[in-house]
């Protein structure tokens, strides 16, 4: 009896792989900005909470590897970019509550954004673990609401809004390039 062989991985085209090697590195920035937050906070609730998301963020780290090394691609850390500026101002910023905008009102937000708009044109595996980070990405997003809401204050909002947007358009600028790859590849293929 002859054996069944699985379907093989249809090959990606190396604009979806641009698009992961992003999304690793804004992880990997992502887990250098919440290691040094961690251990400068005074807040120990905060502190609990950053180190759970920290534990998150490598895990995805790792998935997004898996998937970009699944599809043939390799992980390269790039140059420094506008995303590096991006979590500069992120780690430069004043307060825990500049820092809470900045992550959790400027990166994830853009994250998830990024994610939910490649699921429905990948294969089933990569969007599995796409959807699995923006999961995480909205709980992540709700908690730091919670704690925006008891330190932010009509005097201090204009400022932490500036720094959000900030980070917003560095990581815009960092992901224009492979964002552009990937939209034209969907263009082309009438997607």
């Amino acid at each position: 009896m002859l054996k069944r062989q699985q379907p093989a991985t249809r090959p990606q085209p190396a604009p979806v792989i641009e698009v992961l090697q992003r999304l690793w590195q804004t992880k990997l920035s992502t887990i250098a900005l919440l290691e040094k937050w961690r251990a400068e906070t005074a807040d120990s609730e905060l502190e609990s909470g950053l180190s759970r998301h920290l534990i998150d963020e490598r895990r995805h780290a790792t998935m997004i590897g898996e998937q970009i090394r699944r599809l043939g691609g390799r992980i390269t850390s790039g140059p420094k970019d506008a995303g590096t500026r991006a979590f500069a101002q992120a780690e430069e910023a004043g307060d825990d509550l500049q820092r809470l905008f900045a992550l959790y009102r400027g990166v994830k937000p853009y994250t998830v954004d990024r994610c939910y708009h490649a699921m429905p044109h990948v294969d089933a595996s990569l969007a599995q673990v796409l959807h699995k980070i923006t999961l995480d990405e909205e709980r992540h997003i709700r908690w730091a609401d919670v704690r925006i809401q008891r330190l932010v204050t009509h005097a201090n909002m204009r400022e932490c809004n500036l720094i959000a947007s900030r980070v917003r358009a560095g990581l815009q600028a960092a992901w224009e390039r492979q964002w552009r790859h990937f939209s034209q590849m969907l263009h082309r293929a009438g997607a």
